[in-house]
């Protein structure tokens, strides 16, 4: 999900702010956000020779960013969401806010009363906040499953281990990642699960 949306001036100043999910109810200071990325994007530049920063990943989330005349686009966005989408909906807010509002940031007065026709408009171009959404698949076990099953040769410790992740939060590659096995290996005891009718899947995101 687009947890938050803030549209930026080149001076940090937060002109629009739009929050969605966990963010809507957290609170976030818009114009601390608005200086945090503006101070990240000129050190960014000044490290890469000129270069532009386009996105950051922190620990659970990433801030994904679109750049225009005199403004920037920022969406904070949760780690499972395609980031490549979530630039193309970023891209569409800005060019639509570029058309309606560029006369009034050439020569801005300090009033943000001027965006407020903008919300709604962000809402729709965001899918209240869910359109760069990934649906992501993940294993869950049918039940419990006990050890003795491996005690009894029913099972191998690897199917077992496996086994216990599958609780519908993680996906294939976060059990691979978790356990510290190759991929291959999860497949195919996930395979076996299926084989024993111990396991359905569940799309979410």
């Amino acid at each position: 999900m687009i947890q938050a949306l803030f549209i930026i001036a080149e001076s940090g100043l937060c002109l629009i702010s739009k929050t969605y999910g966990a963010a809507e109810e957290g609170g976030i200071d818009d114009n601390l956000v608005g200086g945090f990325l503006q101070a990240v994007g000129s050190f960014g530049e000044e490290l890469r020779g000129g270069g532009v920063l386009e996105d950051m990943s922190f620990k659970g989330f990433k801030i994904v960013l679109s750049r225009h005349e005199g403004f920037m686009v920022a969406g904070m966005i949760d780690q499972i969401d395609d980031r490549i989408s979530a630039k193309a909906v970023l891209s569409d807010v800005g060019n639509e806010f570029k058309e309606g509002y560029q006369h009034i940031i050439s020569d801005f007065d300090g009033s943000l009363d001027h965006f407020s026709g903008f919300y709604p408009r962000i809402d729709e171009l965001t899918k209240n906040g869910t359109a760069a959404e990934k649906r992501v698949i993940v294993p869950i076990l049918k039940g419990k499953v006990s050890p003795m099953l491996v005690r009894l040769g029913q099972m191998t410790q690897t199917v077992f281990d496996v086994a216990k992740k599958c609780q519908g939060k993680l996906t294939t590659n976060d059990i691979a990642y978790e356990l510290k096995m190759s991929l291959k290996e999860v497949v195919k005891s996930l395979h076996t699960l299926e084989d024993m009718d111990m396991l359905e899947w569940k799309e979410v995101g």
